[in-house]
């Protein structure tokens, strides 16, 4: 996946991308989960080319990181979830018995993944890069 942007602050190694939403994110039922405003969302990136405030940059990741994320993020979750439900089902012998086991693994799943993700977010293997400078920033002087 790759977005283009305007860097809008760095910090070391990284930079504060702004990516502009297109048009259809206006009709996307899920579009609340991304967006921080109504016309943009910004995103934390590596930032080896030493790409400067005000820079419309090129933004990537790897497909590594991108299957990872996926898997993390939900097939994970999904069987926790099945494990979980046929734990319960086959121990207790009820079906609520099974929904509530599999509910709960799912949720002590996503109890820990979220103090794990804070450490895959500190080490910054996943963050997406910036891979090219598209437009410098104009520095009139």
């Amino acid at each position: 996946m790759e977005e283009i942007g305007k860097v809008i602050k760095t910090n070391k190694n990284q930079a504060t991308v702004q990516i502009e939403l297109p048009e259809s994110c206006n009709s996307c039922e899920f579009s609340h989960f991304c967006r921080i405003d109504k016309n943009a969302r910004e995103i934390v990136c590596i930032n080896d080319l030493e790409a400067k405030t005000g820079d419309i940059v090129l933004i990537g990741t790897k497909n590594r990181n991108f299957y990872t994320a996926i898997i993390l993020n939900f097939i994970f979750p999904l069987f926790f979830l099945i494990g979980g439900v046929l734990i319960g089902k086959n121990i207790w012998q009820t079906d609520l018995a099974g929904f509530l086991s599999g509910m709960s693994l799912m949720v002590l799943y996503f109890f820990v993944f979220f103090f794990i993700d804070k450490q895959i977010l500190k080490s910054g293997h996943f963050l997406p890069e910036i891979v090219s400078i598209k437009q410098k920033k104009n520095t009139l002087s």
